[in-house]
């Protein structure tokens, strides 16, 4: 594989009913550039170590797995930043392991946005909340209608709930 322009970031721990969910979505991913997905399993005791090395046997050109064999969040280690040392790529987007990315054009999309203005620094799109334990109840979350560009202290107003995570895409260097 040639350099990753993307470094997706599944962090995951007990994900076993939805880990391949996430891991497909990120696969499905049509885009016009490399990326890589990093899989940073936290010493799950379910099934989800070993679907993620399944996966990683199918995929081993984009699938980089960090198997942890000790609980590494139970220890005070925060993970994101952990993770953070093996992304590659120019951008880093995240999926945690209990969500998934429904656009197979997602990441295209993002990064066409931000390789076209090298001011933006953070893309995110709207989310769809699925409650598994609550009778199918399904919600749409918009932070904001249409398309915008914020500014700093747009974000720090919200108090660090701009977006979903799921759906967003930085820049490496900030």
């Amino acid at each position: 594989m040639s350099d990753p322009l993307v470094s997706v970031i599944i962090i995951t721990y007990n994900h076993e009913n939805y880990i391949r969910d996430a891991i497909e979505g990120c696969l499905e991913q049509e885009t016009d550039f490399p990326f890589e997905i990093i899989i940073h399993d936290d010493a799950s005791t379910d099934g989800t170590t070993e679907i993620v090395r399944e996966y990683t046997s199918k995929h081993p050109d984009i699938i980089r797995p960090i198997i942890q064999t000790e609980n590494q969040y139970s220890k005070g280690v925060k993970i994101l930043d952990f993770v953070y040392k093996y992304a590659t790529g120019k951008y880093i987007a995240f999926c945690e392991g209990d969500d998934y990315w429904c656009d197979p054009w997602k990441l295209q999309k993002q990064i066409e946005i931000m390789e076209n203005d090298p001011e933006i620094s953070l893309c995110f799109t709207a989310t769809k909340w699925v409650y598994v334990n609550e009778s199918n109840r399904e919600k749409i979350v918009r932070y904001h209608n249409g398309d915008h560009y914020f500014s700093e202290n747009d974000i720090i107003k919200k108090g660090g709930r701009f977006t979903d995570i799921v759906t967003t895409v930085v820049r490496k260097d900030i």
